[in-house]
């Protein structure tokens, strides 16, 4: 395991399972509220050996990696394998949105993991990066009850995106028409930061009816989570 930095004091900290503690001033937490460059050490020391072996390829022979169709990722990712593809959620997003991955190379895009593709089209294009995000969410479906799946998708792949400044005013428009986006956020195997964000985004934008009915859907999530604390503004 990746030794991490305590957000707090900067010294050492243990992680166990999906938590993090500090034996030197006490702080702990959840991993996604680590900063983002010390989870990134955590994802690459939790990376399987086999990834070694799938970047390296037989050059004497010139063998092409294989492309896969936009059926075949969605398959990939609607079954939730990717013993074919491990970046199959980030070459779907690039298949389906070619316009918007363009401004990259195929040599720089496949050094992106998934929410470095999101957050990049995000800061420039928050409306496309919004309908990537969806398209993630509606191909994974019932693995959003999934925890292991959940944890990837909402605490990392889309993790940046969701609490983004540039986001969160369309994500909230969003979802006041879109009750299966709705769900998939609050009703998920995952509840953090990203939650959070938005119910707190909801209460800045004046939207006290949306923020009820979000508080109402996570009031119904069967999962264990921690209680959000909302800051109110009173007028």
């Amino acid at each position: 395991m990746a030794t991490i930095q305590c957000p707090h004091c900067g010294s050492p900290a243990r992680v166990q399972g999906s938590r993090w503690e500090c034996g030197y001033c006490g702080d702990f937490g959840s991993i996604s509220s680590l900063h983002p460059s010390e989870r990134a050490k955590l994802m690459q020391a939790a990376a399987p050996s086999v990834q070694a072996t799938v970047t390296v390829t037989d050059i004497s022979e010139e063998e092409t990696p294989r492309r896969f169709s936009r059926a075949e990722l969605e398959d990939m990712v609607r079954r939730w394998d990717f013993d074919e593809n491990e970046w199959a959620c980030r070459d779907l997003l690039i298949v389906a949105f070619p316009q918007a991955a363009s401004r990259w190379s195929q040599e720089e895009l496949t050094e992106m993991h998934t929410m470095d593709l999101l957050v990049e089209i995000g800061r420039c294009d928050p409306k496309t990066a919004l309908e990537m995000a969806k398209l993630l969410l509606n191909t994974a479906k019932e693995y959003l009850q999934n925890e292991e799946a959940a944890n990837q998708l909402l605490g990392w792949d889309l993790y940046d995106l969701l609490v983004s400044d540039d986001m969160l005013p369309l994500l909230v428009e969003e979802l006041k028409q879109d009750d299966r986006l709705a769900r998939q956020l609050f009703q998920s195997a995952y509840v953090d930061r990203p939650q959070e964000a938005i119910l707190s985004a909801c209460g800045r934008l004046g939207e006290k009816e949306l923020q009820r009915k979000l508080l109402e859907l996570l009031d119904c999530n069967p999962f264990p989570h921690d209680e959000i604390e909302l800051e109110t503004d009173e007028e």
